[in-house]
């Protein structure tokens, strides 16, 4: 009877006092053992260590369920049920249904279960409604210690901000790491001088920096690789970025020529390219137009339609190892990219293919760096949490769900300078070399692409320049719309434009309620973040207040001395006072915020110049067409 040992370790019975008797070894063992009293072959084992029993996500659990699919498996042997499955939806769908379509016998060494035997099926009822009670009162317990120890400032994270490590000798702190750290020092830096994001995303990689993804892994990190799928057949993957084609299989002939269909793309047009990365075994060969070719490692041909590796005769029970990395570019056309991976000449063999996303820096992890506050000594967390301990979906915590304590760690970057930042992250325009915001900044758009329009020449006298389609600057190549266009062209347009509807559509009260309902927009806004830094203030002055009467009843114990209280009494009323000010400071602004700021209407009677925020009040995009015969077309979107 060809035999599956199914064994399972998960964080929640790490927590148990006997759990050397649970550990994978010990389970391997004890399931040999009960395999070789019966008689069972066993012909593969299955791991999954740091997984949940209500996790059907598992990938040592999904490729066994696979193979009992496919007919490879007569018998599946756990230690218990529970290792197995801790969810009742899962045993009732697996051991007591398609097993049985299978014609799976599934065994448990421990509590006695075979579902080849009917009145062993109440018993398995009955367990795994006690298990599944069992991750309800764990999953309440861990979320009310996770709780208690973020109120304190502990780390619960499971992997440490990028910048810095756990603290050997204690998990729940942080320390920094010298050489991650250096790199988000550097990123703050950039993007402080004037760098935008996608610049200094783009000098991260170029310089060959690890993304924080990658670095984690590098040092040991058990992240888990996220998989687009473990598959053999038609998929596409929608987004441009690079992924990694890792192709394992056993060959089980001596001498035999292999040769396997292994990327077949589709839709590519040119547009991505396949480097080797590894190869194991034998030498790597590609067919290209009828011509066979010979590859190293490193070395990068064009994604084509469809090509073919070949690998030399390899001797029997020779692990295999092959690993592409395919960069898909830009696009435009919005094509599905298909993969396919086939082994339909290799016989006998045991063959797995994974396609996964590799991380690079990009504007988004940039982001995420310069907004973090952990970078200045605070912990924010709580900042997600999921539906159950079932569905895993995450629900993002409103601000004030979320629990913030101060100077728990070492700072990497000054606190005036993350101040500094995210004032910049706040103005979505973006600023010139110069300091100065461009007028029309993220407005002008390719009538062809739809790409932006950026500066592509000098200043004038003016203050005007040229701008031309990204496409060109880029040199991509797919937009034929090159011809730049002087910005005091277009801004004298957009100007007449602007009071040509003005002239025709001019209503005063019109414009003073629009402008009432935008100003009260925006006070609102102002309002709720002066009214939470009071309550977070006044929530520190309260703690305060615990803290003097505190440290007046130790002084009268006994407990401290009069000069060591005295220092603590000084130090008390300082913070005590920064406080009363800063609340002081707020309730002010909180006052004049109520009132309502004085317009002049009439100055959108007739415009002289244009500003910022002009434009973007009243211009949604500004569309540049291709210039032709002396002429071009060009049009404005209205937000109204």
């Amino acid at each position: 009877m060809r035999t599956a040992l199914y064994l399972r370790l998960s964080d929640e019975d790490k927590l148990k006092i006997d759990n050397l008797s649970e550990s994978i070894k010990n389970q391997e063992i004890m399931l040999k053992d009960y395999a070789k009293e019966k008689g069972y072959e066993v012909v593969s084992i299955y791991n999954d260590e740091d997984w949940s029993g209500s996790d059907d996500t598992r990938p040592g659990f999904n490729k066994m369920l696979e193979e009992c699919r496919k007919g490879n498996i007569d018998i599946v042997l756990c230690k218990t049920q529970s290792r197995f499955a801790r969810d009742m939806e899962l045993i009732e769908k697996y051991i007591h249904n398609l097993f049985h379509q299978w014609n799976v016998r599934f065994v448990t060494v421990v509590d006695r279960i075979d579902n080849m035997q009917k009145e062993s099926r109440k018993t398995s009822q009955i367990l795994s409604l006690t298990d599944q009670w069992y991750l309800e009162d764990t999953s309440i317990n861990i979320r009310e210690t996770f709780r208690a120890k973020r109120k304190e400032g502990k780390l619960t994270a499971s992997f440490a901000s990028y910048g810095y490590i756990k603290e050997p000798s204690n998990k729940n702190h942080l320390i920094v790491d010298k050489i991650a750290s250096s790199i988000v020092k550097r990123i703050f830096n950039e993007y402080i001088s004037g760098v935008g994001v996608e610049k200094i995303a783009y000098n991260l990689n170029n310089d060959n920096i690890l993304s924080p993804y990658e670095y984690k892994l590098l040092n040991g990190s058990k992240l888990k690789i996220p998989l687009v799928k473990n598959y053999l057949n038609y998929e596409y993957i929608k987004s441009i970025g690079t992924y990694i084609v890792d192709i394992n299989f056993t060959n089980n002939e001596d001498g035999v020529l292999y040769n396997f269909s292994c990327l077949n793309t589709i839709n590519f047009d040119g547009k991505g390219e396949i480097t080797i990365k590894k190869c194991s075994q034998g030498n790597l060969y590609c067919v290209v137009d009828g011509k066979l070719k010979r590859l190293n490692i490193g070395d990068t041909i064009n994604c084509i339609d469809y090509i073919i590796f070949k690998t030399d005769k390899i001797i029997n029970n020779h692990n295999i190892n092959y690993q592409f990395e395919i960069s898909l570019k830009e696009n435009k056309a919005h094509k599905k990219y298909y993969i396919k991976v086939t082994n339909e000449n290799i016989k006998n063999s045991n063959f797995i293919c994974n396609i996964r996303k590799k991380f690079k820096w990009s504007s988004a992890s940039i982001k995420k760096i310069l907004k973090d506050e952990v970078y200045i000594g605070n912990l924010v967390q709580f900042k997600t949490t999921t539906v159950s301990y079932k569905n895993h979906t995450l629900i993002y915590n409103d601000e004030t769900e979320r629990i913030r304590k101060n100077n728990t760690h070492e700072p990497i970057i000054d606190e005036n300078i993350w101040i500094q930042v995210q004032e910049r992250l706040k103005n979505k325009t973006r600023s010139l070399k110069s300091g100065k915001i461009h007028t029309f900044s993220n407005k002008v758009y390719c009538m062809n692409c739809n790409q932006t329009f950026k500066k592509c020449g000098k200043n004038n006298e003016q203050g005007f320049s040229y701008l031309c389609c990204k496409d060109k600057i880029n040199k991509w190549n797919y937009c034929d719309n090159k011809k730049y266009i002087n910005e005091e062209v277009l801004y004298n347009f957009v100007l007449n434009k602007i009071n040509e509807l003005l002239t025709k559509y001019y209503d005063e009260d019109y414009i003073n309620e629009l402008y009432k309902k935008d100003i009260l927009k925006e006070q609102n806004k102002e309002l709720i973040e002066i009214e939470n830094e009071i309550d977070f203030i006044n929530n520190k002055l309260n703690k305060k207040d615990l803290y003097f009467k505190k440290l007046y009843d130790d002084y009268n114990n006994g407990i401290i001395e009069k000069r060591e209280f005295s220092i603590l009494i000084s130090n008390y009323r300082d913070d005590y006072e920064k406080l009363k000010n800063r609340i002081k400071t707020l309730e002010n602004s909180r006052d004049n915020n109520n009132s309502l700021k004085q317009f002049d209407s009439s100055l959108y009677k007739k415009i002289d110049n244009l500003s910022i925020d002009l434009v973007d009040t009243f211009i949604s995009k500004i569309l540049i067409g291709k210039y032709n015969n002396n002429s071009r077309n060009l049009k404005i979107i209205w937000n109204f």
